[in-house]
């Protein structure tokens, strides 16, 4: 993977938000040229969405040992743990689904995308936590993110996307029965991989900001206190655009 050792990760942060400000933007007041376009963009956000799960999970198709590292010419391309890289973390799962999306264009996932999916927005205004871990992320992350947050305005104008009522309280309660299973799943794993693993999928231990703000919070408070801060979101989300109508 390419990390952003040319471009300060600041500037390429800020970057990253006034894209995305713009794109929102576009996505309202340039249907025209969107609609004209629309099967290359798709195309293009397939093929990229493709490219990040190559570059971030390539190594598990290599070998079947839980810690492993992949080199070419001295140079390091990936390591892939059992402990850290399957997909179980909210944005991952939203990306695979985005994909699939993207591939299949199945309207049965579009309400995952339009709520779930849109928490990637968190990950393009506040990324991965404190700013400071941005010297940490690579154009994976940000590419995952910007899409995800793009896609529930796409959803609305270009697929003729409604959000449903039912739909959030269904997206909500699957957020909590996710969130709530790898608590022990983590612990299992935790013990069947090697001594040091820290499974932490999801971040039920690490709890991002809310440990921060709130630190020793036993993780299923930690669960019903996102499970609600994610309620409150999609609830928003849901008033801001359920009698909304776009033409294209």
């Amino acid at each position: 993977m390419l990390y952003f050792d040319l471009v300060n990760p600041y500037i390429t942060y800020m970057i990253i938000v006034l894209l995305f400000t713009f794109s929102v933007y576009a996505i309202f007041t340039k249907k025209q040229y969107i609609i004209k376009h629309k099967k290359k963009i798709m195309n293009i956000v397939m093929w990229l969405l493709i490219w990040t799960q190559v570059a971030r999970y390539i190594g598990v198709f290599f070998s079947e040992n839980v810690e492993w590292s992949f080199w070419i010419f001295n140079f390091r391309i990936v390591s892939f743990s059992l402990a850290t890289h399957l997909p179980f973390y909210i944005c991952r799962l939203s990306v695979l689904v985005l994909l699939y999306y993207a591939i299949t264009k199945d309207k049965r996932v579009e309400s995952f995308l339009f709520y779930w999916g849109a928490t990637g927005i968190a990950g393009v205004l506040y990324p991965n936590g404190p700013i400071v871990n941005i010297f940490n992320l690579t154009e994976t992350f940000f590419i995952d993110h910007f899409f995800l947050a793009l896609t529930p305005f796409f959803l609305l104008v270009y697929q003729n996307y409604r959000p449903s009522k039912k739909d959030l309280f269904i997206i909500t309660g699957l957020m909590f029965a996710i969130l709530m299973l790898f608590i022990p799943m983590n612990n299992i794993l935790d013990i069947l991989l090697p001594l040091g693993s820290n499974v932490d999928y999801f971040y039920v231990n690490d709890q991002s900001i809310v440990g921060d703000l709130f630190p020793g919070l036993h993780s299923v408070v930690f669960v019903l206190i996102h499970t609600l801060g994610a309620f409150g979101f999609f609830s928003a989300y849901y008033y801001m655009f359920r009698d909304k109508e776009y033409e294209v």
